[in-house]
C-alpha cells in the first residue's frame, strides 16, 4: 500500500465523482484497497487535502534548562558534549544538541559554517580514456614500483619495478 499525496487524493476524488471507472479499478491504479478509496472520497470530497509537516514538533526549551546550561558553562567553560556529561553526572540529562542550541541563543557559542554544511566530494574523473593519467611511486617488498593508471577506464598502461629509486 502506498502513501497518498495531494495529487493522488485529488485524482481519486475526481474519478469517484465522474463515475466512469469503478472503485476497484481506482483502487488498483492507486495501489490501495477499495475501502480506502471510499474513506478518502468521504473525507476529501468537500475540502482540499491538508497535511501536517513531517517530523516531530520540537520541545520548547524551559527556563530551568537554560539556567542549568548557563551555570555549567560559567563554571567549566566547556562545549556542549562536555556539559552534557557534567549534567549527566549530576542526574540531569539534556541532549548535547539541545545544549548547543541554548548556547547559541545565549551567545555562549558561535556557529561554524564549515561544520554545518556537508562538504561535496570532488573527484577528478574524466569522461574519455587517455585524457588524464595518474602516476604513483611506491615501495613494495623492498622494490620500488611505478604505476600509471588511466582515470576514465582505470586501465593500467604501465607498472614497472625498479631495484632503487634512481
Amino acid at each position: 500500500m502506498e502513501k497518498l499525496n495531494k495529487r493522488k487524493i485529488r485524482l481519486i476524488v475526481q474519478e469517484v465523482e465522474r463515475r466512469e471507472t469503478g472503485l476497484y479499478t481506482i483502487a488498483k491504479t492507486q495501489n490501495i484497497t477499495p475501502q480506502h478509496v471510499c474513506k478518502v472520497y468521504r473525507k476529501f470530497r468537500n475540502k482540499k487535502p491538508e497535511f501536517l509537516p513531517c517530523g516531530r514538533k520540537p520541545k520548547q526549551i524551559t527556563e530551568e534548562e537554560r539556567k542549568l546550561v548557563k551555570r555549567a558553562y560559567e563554571k567549566f567553560h566547556a562545549g556542549a558534549t562536555t556539559i552534557e556529561q557534567i549534567l549527566d553526572e549530576k542526574g540531569k540529562h539534556i541532549n548535547h544538541n539541545r545544549i548547543h542550541k541554548i548556547m547559541l541563543e545565549e551567545g555562549l557559542a558561535r556557529k561554524e559554517p564549515k561544520k554545518s554544511r556537508r562538504r561535496k566530494w570532488v573527484r577528478y574523473e574524466r569522461k574519455h580514456s587517455n585524457s588524464l593519467w595518474h602516476a604513483d611511486w611506491f615501495e613494495h617488498k623492498g622494490k620500488h614500483c611505478l604505476l600509471i593508471i588511466d582515470d576514465a577506464s582505470r586501465f593500467i598502461p604501465l607498472c614497472k619495478e625498479y631495484p632503487n629509486e634512481k
